[in-house]
């Protein structure tokens, strides 16, 4: 396999034998989790046979059911094999897995065959977890009767389960035995006929992709030009997780690029049709030379700037590379001039058009991409720096870039609201730099970035409160996102993003109006600003993670007054309200939101009105126990005289009634 130097980039390619044939797969010795897991999981095979003499093969399993079944298996067979682990035994019933091929950003790929007892041989592809299938294209591809050389076949494709429980995707394609257009590579520099067959084999390549089936193909490298043929040389494109629809100008959702192989345009989210043919430029520099062209210490250098092709000794080589590598997309060869090309033509170089430059804070920019970046870098001078010329960037953008396609009103809004230059920030980086992370102030944006805001201090949260209300995470939503679901939209917008803009706004509307509506309650307080800082980080955190509403509720749960667990918050009649429609309510639903939000929110205050109320019940309950007290003593008193008089009654009747003795003379 061929790699270059690690530590210089532009150093020759070199060949590096591998130590073995192939990579075989071996049983490992178990640990107690392994044993555990392989008796409890159903869907077992044999295990791998360690001997390193031959490759491995795995039979389909034979049917255990129950968990005695399996014990009884586990017990005669002895542990799992390390491919049970990590292949799900849906996958391990339908295919024989025999070789691990490799692994990728994206995938680990098997050698495998039918399990019916078929010998054509497939490449199973699991995709890691995060990553989902381009099922728009294999279902369009499994469709086709032919879809020509230059793809390879489908025989399906899915989700499955791994045995420990993850859901994964999967893909099972055609199987290349001789390998790809890196092993090629691996013998470079190539002899002239040799290169330009490459060459033209390539384009036609590309060329399929991008006419026949309309599509655009986002990481072209040799390692993805897998080889159908030697002599002529005929190459087929796979690792359709980087093809996207080629009518889509813009591209948002973590589409798969290789950085050198990538052109410069990828970081503004251009995935047009001129930045595969920048790949074959690469390609073809390596062939020629055996290197890749030395790329220029930034993006923002490297798309205004010329690439150094002078390794290349051949003028007519020479003429096809500079052509290929043309940092305007716009003046890039395609498939027109490299056809010219290869019939001995020479075909022009465009020269790319020069703006006039706009200078930010000392530096001057020729192009909105770069002063989009650099405005998000530098975002403090940036927002001072937009409140004074906002007026003279919309004049350039529209009569110098002639740009029509962005929306102005982010420049016009700082006439009246200076403050929003930060969210004209995000529009313009929006616009013109997709490619990188969003970010509001220096913070990431990202749905990542905003849950970690939520979580964050009473600053961070103060950032995130602002961000929303600005609308800068509608911007943010415009650029590149790795979430499968948003992919799977075709949106060109990160729908968790959209969903914080839209739906935190209208739940933060429910809570003010309930906090108005309770301010003529008895011990209600209003909250302090940095508190409402807080509910609007809650309400985000609420939106996008689905545990956020049961650790809420649990809170919620401790302030019941219960033996062991009672609250002063609870004492609180109007906040009691909001407690039980957030306890009761629909987990996702707005008003459920809203009153988890509100009711967190008036927390402190509803335990300082708890606590007074407390102390008002304990003086009251004093008072009852000492009125009490002083009624009993009255009658108690009022009891013992009225006995007394009634003894002393009797006393004075008895004396009167008894008789009188005389006494003697």
């Amino acid at each position: 396999m061929a790699v270059p130097e690690p530590s210089n980039p532009d150093s020759t390619t070199r060949r590096i034998d591998a130590a073995e044939p192939t990579v075989r797969i071996t049983a490992s010795e178990p640990g107690v989790t392994r044993r555990l897991t392989a008796l409890l999981r159903p869907g077992a095979t044999r295990r791998l046979d360690a001997d390193p003499g031959r490759t491995a093969v795995l039979t389909a399993p034979a049917r255990r059911r129950g968990v005695l079944g399996r014990l009884a298996w586990r017990v005669l067979e002895g542990p799992a094999s390390e491919v049970e682990y990590r292949i799900p035994a849906e996958l391990r019933e339908r295919y024989t897995v025999q070789e691990y091929v490799g692994a990728g950003g994206e995938a680990v790929v098997y050698r495998a065959v039918p399990a019916d007892g078929g010998d054509q041989q497939i490449a199973l592809k699991l995709y890691r977890e995060g990553h989902d299938l381009n099922r728009d294209l294999l279902d369009r591809l499994r469709a086709l009767r032919s879809p020509g050389p230059h793809v390879p076949a489908v025989h399906g494709y899915g989700h499955a389960r791994t045995p420990w429980g993850e859901e994964i995707a999967w893909e099972a394609q055609e199987f290349f035995a001789l390998g790809s257009l890196r092993t090629l590579i691996d013998q470079a520099p190539l002899p002239d006929d040799r290169a330009r067959a490459v060459v033209g084999a390539v384009a036609d390549c590309l060329r399929h992709w991008q006419q026949s089936l309309n599509y655009n193909h986002t990481d072209v490298k040799p390692e993805n030009l897998l080889v159908r043929s030697l002599d002529p040389p005929v190459f087929a494109l796979t690792d359709f997780g980087g093809a996207v629809r080629a009518t889509m100008s813009q591209v948002y959702g973590g589409q798969a690029v290789t950085e050198a192989y990538a052109a410069p345009e990828v970081v503004e989210g251009r995935r047009e049709a001129p930045a595969a043919w920048w790949s074959l430029g690469v390609i073809a520099h390596e062939l020629v030379t055996g290197r890749r062209p030395p790329r220029s210490g930034n993006w923002l250098t490297a798309r205004s700037s010329e690439v150094d092709v002078s390794a290349v000794a051949d003028e007519h080589w020479r003429l096809l590379v500079r052509g290929l590598l043309t940092p305007d997309p716009k003046a890039r060869w395609g498939d027109a001039q490299v056809r010219q090309w290869l019939r001995g033509e020479r075909p022009t170089v465009a020269k790319p058009r020069r703006h006039r430059p706009i200078t930010f804070e000392g530096m001057s920019h020729e192009d909105p991409p770069s002063l989009a970046f650099d405005l998000m870098d530098r975002f403090d001078k940036g927002a001072v720096w937009l409140q004074h010329r906002h007026q003279e960037l919309r004049t350039w953008l529209d009569r110098e870039v002639r740009d029509l396609t962005f929306d102005p009103a982010p420049l016009e809004r700082l006439r009246r609201d200076p403050g929003s230059a930060h969210a004209a920030i995000s529009a313009l980086a929006a616009q013109y730099v997709p490619g990188l992370p969003p970010r509001y102030r220096g913070h990431l944006v990202s749905a990542e970035g905003v849950l970690e805001l939520a979580r964050g201090e009473s600053t961070q949260q103060a950032v995130l409160r602002e961000a929303i209300e600005s609308g800068a995470l509608e911007s943010a939503a415009r650029h590149w996102c790795d979430h499968p679901g948003c992919r799977s939209q075709e949106t060109r917008r990160c729908q968790l993003l959209q969903l914080v803009h839209h739906e935190v706004p209208l739940v933060m509307r429910q809570v003010r109006a309930t906090v108005r509506g309770l301010a003529g309650a008895p011990g209600f307080t209003r909250p302090e600003e940095h508190d409402w800082d807080a509910a609007w980080a809650r309400a985000a955190e609420l939106v996008l993670d689905p545990e956020a509403t049961a650790r809420y509720r649990r809170l919620l749960w401790a302030q019941a007054w219960l033996p062991g667990q009672r609250g002063d918050a609870a004492r609180a009649q109007w906040w009691n309200e909001q407690r039980a429609t957030a306890l009761r309510g629909e987990r996702t639903a707005r008003g459920t939101r809203a009153a988890l939000v509100t009711a967190v929110l008036l927390l402190p205050g509803a335990v300082q009105a708890g606590a007074a109320q407390r102390a008002r019940d304990r003086a009251a309950a004093r008072l009852r126990r000492r009125q009490r007290w002083e009624r009993f003593t009255t009658s108690v008193e009022a009891g013992w005289s009225a006995t007394r008089d009634r003894m002393a009654r009797q006393w004075e009747r008895r004396a009167a009634t008894a008789p009188r003795e005389w006494a003697s003379p």
